[in-house]
């Protein structure tokens, strides 16, 4: 099942940046992420990380998560778990000891997405946040967040704040978190 889901992953993927490359160029009039259709269901790319590490073998983990305005969540450095955080509503401030990557949804949808389909260099669509500098995001931006890096996510706002948390996770840490300790 999970090489399944991996391979559907991989096709869709290239599906979308041989197409993407095929497209004309966006014009500044469009609002939202170019999308891909195929089969009749369009794909719109919401976040990147390039170059990633990942465990072998590795779990991959879709979570939402509500935060309260003035909740915060600890990452500890002890945490092998990589992923990328999307924020579907209100902000979050993201700070961590290790530098990130952040991709601002309104990003993918203007000149900087045609200038990324033309040339083939997606790297000027991610943002750099280097080591321990705090980084807001709002709804449609997304954080690549590496493993075993201390860090908080805060929520600074005056609304709740939902996220999804797409996370490779290697087998043997998910494990020890469900086993009791005697």
């Amino acid at each position: 099942m999970r090489r399944l889901v991996v391979s559907l992953s991989v096709v869709v993927a290239l599906l979308e940046i041989f197409t993407l490359r095929a497209q004309p160029d966006a014009s500044a009039q469009e609002a939202t992420p170019a999308g891909v259709e195929i089969g009749g269901v369009t794909f719109e790319p919401v976040a990147l990380a390039m170059g990633i590490d990942f465990p072998s073998p590795g779990d991959l983990v879709v979570v939402r998560a509500a935060l309260d305005p003035g909740g915060v969540v600890p990452i500890e450095e002890r945490d092998p778990a990589l992923g990328i955080l999307l924020v579907e509503s209100g902000t979050l401030t993201v700070q961590l000891e290790g530098p990130m990557t952040v991709t601002r949804g309104p990003g993918l949808g203007t000149a900087a997405m045609a200038t990324a389909e033309a040339t083939g260099d997606v790297s000027a669509l991610m943002e750099s946040v280097p080591t321990g500098q705090a980084v807001t995001l709002a709804a449609g931006d997304a954080a690549y967040i590496p493993a075993n890096v201390a860090g908080e996510i805060c929520n600074e706002g005056q609304e709740r704040a939902v996220r999804l948390a797409i996370l490779v996770v290697p087998p043997e840490a998910m494990m020890g978190e469900a086993t009791p300790t005697p």
